[in-house]
């Protein structure tokens, strides 16, 4: 199945520079995917079930402007066990042009248990998976691993608004965070082309995590950890390579 819908670009999801944030691009990878789970009859009020976010590996061809519509597909590649993944395309809705495409893999929750659950039969059929279209020619994000030197770290805590409906902080703010993290003339030039994020355990209101930021020819990176650096919450890689090059 192919889910598609058109949406609008505007101030709240564009930078200083007028261009597409890499956090909106994930608000409307987000809510493709939802429109397709309840297409597929899956949801937090049907069926008590739901998709975690694992990791994303996204390309960006062309960043939308402000006031553009743009046309926004997702369909499923795979569903084994407890995971699944799922590809996503930003097209120009006038012209078709493919602007950003994206990797995403997710597991499998029971909400009321709280705990991971096999994707049934049924379910996975209805999601009518398209195993043969991809724009990768992978179906399984690599595991990313932590930086050994970091040049400076900050703190942030982690407000009520924030959090979502799954009681911990929603995927798209982790952009944020690495917006917040990463040395100002960076943040405001958003010309990364391509970023990977791996997440690795929840963050919930009232925590307060260290953002922990490294850089090198290839790339800069984002580790948000706990406080006392214990656990690993997220990594975040925004890569300095052109998009031809990857």
């Amino acid at each position: 199945m192919i889910v598609e819908d058109n949406f609008y670009v505007g101030y709240r999801d564009v930078d200083t520079n007028l261009k597409i944030k890499n956090s909106a691009i994930l608000n409307f990878f987000e809510d493709i995917a939802g429109i397709h789970a309840a297409k597929a009859g899956e949801g937090a009020t049907k069926t008590g079930t739901t998709w975690l976010l694992i990791g994303y590996k996204v390309k960006i061809y062309k960043r939308p402007m402000h006031g553009e519509k743009v046309h926004v597909i997702t369909w499923g590649t795979e569903i084994k066990g407890i995971t699944a993944a799922r590809e996503f395309e930003i097209r120009n809705i006038e012209t078709d042009e493919l602007l950003i495409t994206g990797l995403s893999n997710w597991a499998h929750i029971n909400l009321k248990e709280k705990k991971l659950e096999r994707v049934s039969d049924e379910l996975a059929a209805a999601y009518e998976q398209e195993k043969d279209k991809t724009n990768f020619n992978e179906t399984r994000l690599k595991k990313l691993t932590e930086p050994t030197e970091f040049k400076y770290e900050k703190e942030q805590y982690i407000d009520w608004n924030w959090i979502d409906a799954n009681d911990h902080m929603n995927n798209i703010f982790y952009m944020d965070l690495a917006d917040i993290v990463l040395p100002d003339e960076i943040s405001k030039n958003n010309e990364f082309n391509y970023f990977e994020i791996m997440y690795k355990k929840e963050i919930k209101y009232k925590d307060t995590v260290k953002c922990l930021y490294s850089e090198d020819d290839d790339c800069c990176t984002i580790t948000i950890k706990s406080k006392d650096t214990d656990e690993l919450h997220s990594i975040i890689k925004l890569y300095k390579k052109g998009i031809d090059k990857i």
